[in-house]
């Protein structure tokens, strides 16, 4: 089976490096996805996201690790999910010394992801194939544009002082969920290539379910937050759907 797994080991990558890295990952992909469809603010909620949030980070730093380990000329992949999650989650949970401070880096590590993801979707184009450690130059334009608007939105959040109703509920939730789709993405794209793996687990409809997902799921939640807004009650703050309080996320 070993010579049938085509993982990153092909320069001596340290198994159990690489064995943490893929156990980070399965945990995150199943808390992600308990976290999106649990009840928000409920119990199940709140402690899958907490594991989720844990694991991206943990599983992030592990790729940016193999990727150094590897000479690669992406790293950013693992760097940019643990950005959207975390910044997903400072965004309900502000850090109570570093909050703001915090919040300057984060936006200029954004501004960093986006030119170095436009300068090597540039890159990929001149190359055979138009890619770039196997990513397309399209898919590398998708994600830098997206990371131009996360910097953007952390501009704004930062001109503003703070996020309060629907607009830090959407910013936390499209985080999280996009955070998971750069997972998802990761695990399909290596899921493909196990040819050990049962013929029906890399047929087309479970690829494009588990890559596509988690931007469903983003969508589905925006509509939410933005077109079914429960009626504000009277003399109190807008209560954005049933049972949830972002201060218990």
């Amino acid at each position: 089976m070993s010579d049938r797994l085509t993982l990153a080991t092909s320069t001596g990558l340290p198994f159990v490096a690489l064995a943490f890295h893929v156990a980070a990952g399965t945990v995150a992909l199943a808390a992600g996805w308990v976290a999106m469809v649990a009840r928000k603010g409920g119990t199940y909620h709140r402690r899958s996201g907490h594991i989720y949030v844990c694991a991206m980070i943990a599983m992030g730093l592990m790729a940016v690790g193999i990727s150094v380990y590897e000479s690669k000329e992406s790293i950013a992949g693992g760097a940019l999910a643990g950005y959207f999650v975390f910044t997903a989650w400072t965004t309900v949970r502000p850090l109570p010394q570093a909050g703001r401070q915090m919040d300057f880096v984060l936006m200029a590590l954004a501004w960093v992801f986006a030119a170095s993801g436009f300068a090597q979707a540039f890159t990929a184009l001149g190359k055979p194939g138009h890619q770039v450690d196997g990513v397309p130059a399209g898919m590398q334009f998708f994600m830098s544009t997206i990371v131009l608007l996360a910097a953007i939105g952390d501009v704004r959040m930062i001109r503003a002082g703070s996020l309060q109703g629907a607009q830090r509920l959407a910013r936390h939730l499209w985080r999280m969920c996009f955070g998971l789709f750069i997972a998802t993405g990761s695990f399909v794209a290596q899921l493909v290539q196990m040819t050990f793996m049962p013929a029906w687990m890399r047929s087309l409809p479970v690829i494009l379910v588990l890559a596509a997902g988690p931007l469903v799921v983003l969508v589905y939640w925006m509509w939410r937050v933005r077109l079914r807004q429960n009626p504000t009650p009277a003399g109190g703050r807008p209560r954005l759907m049933s049972g949830y309080d972002p201060k218990r996320t």
